[in-house]
């Protein structure tokens, strides 16, 4: 979503700056800030009161600073926004994700305040969005100034940790998770299918006569070949499904399955994929795949295991076929 989308007449207002300073550390607030409004007496002018006293403004930081989980800081800035301002939608984007809060469909304006020094993976600049149920006085509006930079200078901390942790759950070869991104992913999957009942399956990829790629052709051809897969993955899976490289050959898929008949279309669709690919077949590569639907009081090591020794009958039996446990 750019600055720009779904807003109608954005006028820029000023550049506010100030500055706050907190256990010796000060921060400097510079924002540009734009507004869907077109009048000056949009913000009543007999409404001149105080921004934030300091003792709010501390409170406020102690709240930002006790999460750099990015998610999680938008729903603590939301829930102090809400007891300060006619704020009844928020929502941040921009920089390869986005999140809601609240309801931004019933609101009659929208403020866009860019988020300073944070940014998208390919350099977007991120934004905030600001639904107001009602216009805001001259005191309301610096205050919304004052909790935006602040709340700014902390998303650019959570940015870069969330970037540390992505770079630490990527399979650095294909681009795909890696194999702690994959236990991370089954730990989110099993806490909400045992919260909410919903079943979701394990599906385990291994590439047949790999080794015997990289004995004759060498490693960089073996190389080829995993990256070659990952693409079919990518292709192939829904946006809500996730692929991993788990290590070697193997890969792993979580996916949004909750019969074994989707289970089996969804092995399926994988097989065709690289079967059908005319480089891996040159090299004699196919894959034999095993999975499982998660089952209540399931742990990652119980879905793990049924997966794995489906996989290893197909590996046993043949080869190059899908089996489900």
């Amino acid at each position: 979503m750019s600055g720009n989308r779904n807003v109608r007449a954005l006028t820029k207002y000023s550049l506010h700056t100030n500055t706050y300073s907190h256990r010796g550390i000060t921060v400097d607030f510079t924002t540009s800030v734009y507004d869907s409004t077109h009048n000056d007496n949009f913000y009543p002018a007999e409404s001149t009161g105080n921004s934030l006293s300091i003792s709010e403004l501390s409170g406020f930081v102690k709240q930002l600073l006790s999460t750099l989980e990015l998610q999680e800081l938008g729903a603590l800035y939301f829930q102090q926004l809400n007891t300060l301002l006619p704020i009844v939608g928020f929502s941040i984007s921009d920089f390869d994700s986005r999140w809601v809060y609240g309801n931004a469909k019933v609101s009659s304006t929208l403020i866009d305040l860019p988020l300073q020094g944070a940014a998208s993976s390919s350099g977007e600049q991120a934004h905030a969005y600001y639904y107001i149920s009602s216009p805001l006085s001259m005191s309301q509006r610096e205050t919304l100034f004052q909790l935006h930079d602040l709340f700014g200078k902390q998303v650019k901390h959570a940015l870069t940790l969330m970037r540390l942790q992505q770079m630490a759950t990527k399979d650095g070869l294909t681009g795909l998770g890696n194999r702690a991104g994959f236990e991370q992913c089954m730990n989110r999957q099993l806490s909400w299918a045992q919260r909410h009942g919903e079943r979701f399956a394990l599906l385990m990829i291994d590439l047949d006569n790999f080794k015997h790629v990289n004995d004759s052709f060498g490693h960089s051809e073996g190389d080829k070949v995993l990256i070659h897969v990952a693409n079919h993955l990518a292709n192939v899976l829904r946006e809500e499904d996730e692929a991993f490289r788990f290590g070697g050959d193997e890969f792993c898929c979580i996916l949004d399955c909750h019969t074994p008949q989707q289970l089996a279309c969804a092995a399926q669709r994988i097989q065709l994929s690289i079967n059908n690919s005319s480089y891996l077949a040159k090299l004699g590569v196919s894959c034999s795949l095993g999975g499982t639907i998660y089952r209540e009081d399931d742990a990652a090591t119980s879905i793990f295991d049924r997966a794995d020794i489906a996989l290893y009958s197909v590996k046993n039996s043949g080869k190059n076929n899908y089996r489900a446990a």
